[in-house]
């Protein structure tokens, strides 16, 4: 008898966990979808871009032939020690594209580290009101993982 109570106990649990699990996840806020004609802002909110003008110079490329429009953090391609410029430089450019109304999605151009250098001072005010799309992979889960916290989308 006590082993039939012991494995009811445990079926139990096991199905109020998943059931709870189920039903109790979050909902996330998506920005909207682009179409052509948005706007995606470029930022290097990480690790420096040397000897990546070329490659940037292909996403730019490429997302105009899909109908977007490109725009680039005035420091994108600075250099402080291994970081695309300094933290206020990088903050500036990732809040500039934050801010701004007709940016849509804004694409770390890499990884590497120095996101989490930023990260606390960004503020989301305009974001939280019209998120848009944060892409990138990398350091960049930082972001990522802050904003799905707060129950946005984000693209990795």
């Amino acid at each position: 008898m006590k082993f039939i109570l012991r494995k009811t106990s445990v079926f139990f649990i096991l199905f109020s966990l998943i059931f709870s699990s189920i039903f109790s996840q979050k909902k996330f806020v998506k920005p909207s979808y682009l179409k052509v004609g948005d706007t995606i802002a470029i930022v290097a909110p990480a690790g420096i871009l040397k000897d990546r003008a070329e490659t940037i110079e292909k996403a730019k490329t490429l997302l105009i032939s899909w109908g977007l429009n490109v725009v680039l953090g005035k420091n994108v391609f600075n250099q402080n020690n291994h970081f695309a410029g300094t933290d206020e430089e990088r903050l500036q450019d990732f809040q500039e594209a934050l801010d701004n109304p007709s940016i849509k999605a804004i694409w770390a151009a890499r990884g590497g580290y120095g996101s989490v250098r930023i990260l606390d001072k960004i503020n989301l005010s305009k974001f939280k009101k019209k998120p848009k799309w944060i892409v990138g992979y990398s350091d960049i889960t930082a972001f990522h993982n802050h904003l799905n916290a707060l129950g946005f989308e984000t693209l990795h």
